[in-house]
């Protein structure tokens, strides 16, 4: 299924190995990056939710995803632990516990290059738009991702993810 011009881009994207130049520079521009979100959850059997908030991405520091519709929860990721909150309970884990989060650790202290170690990778640019579909090459991740697609420009952007049990997330960021 595709979204938005992906369609486009999609016959012209070819397999990389290490980000591109576009993408280098939006992923290391600045030491934080914040922004707002949507969130859309479609279930395998076609049910829709959606959700907004805001996201923080601070290399080597932390990740934090804070949903504030349609009511308030926090997910936190440093490199060690992650921590959910919500208003009934706080839960801490290390993140090697949860599947595949250990291997973006790497990637959240700005390893990029470890990205390819867990991902095939197609890549299309056209009119200063990029593209991008990534396909776990990995067996935990493929036992919960199907496969991640983004698109868009670097302050405006959409990310989709298929997972195994047929949900789908697409996202939007705006900084």
């Amino acid at each position: 299924m595709c979204f938005g011009s992906a369609c486009v881009l999609i016959a012209a994207a070819g397999f990389v190995t290490e980000f591109p130049a576009a993408l280098q520079g939006m992923l290391s521009r600045t030491n934080e990056t914040s922004g707002a979100f949507v969130q859309t959850k479609t279930t395998a059997d076609g049910k829709s939710y959606a959700t907004k908030g805001e996201y923080r991405i601070r290399p080597g520091v932390d990740f934090v995803w804070k949903t504030l519709e349609p009511f308030e929860t926090c997910f936190t990721a440093t490199p060690t632990n992650c921590v959910y909150s919500n208003e009934d309970e706080t839960v801490v884990r290390p993140l090697a516990d949860l599947p595949g989060f250990s291997r973006f650790a790497d990637i959240g202290k700005g390893d990029h290059g470890a990205f390819f170690k867990s991902f095939d990778m197609l890549y299309a640019e056209e009119g200063g738009k990029f593209f991008v579909r990534a396909r776990p090459k990995v067996s935990d991740l493929k036992r919960i991702l199907v496969r991640m697609d983004a698109e868009g420009v670097a302050t405006n952007w959409t990310l989709r993810a298929e997972l195994t049990d047929r949900t789908v997330f697409s996202v939007e960021f705006r900084e």
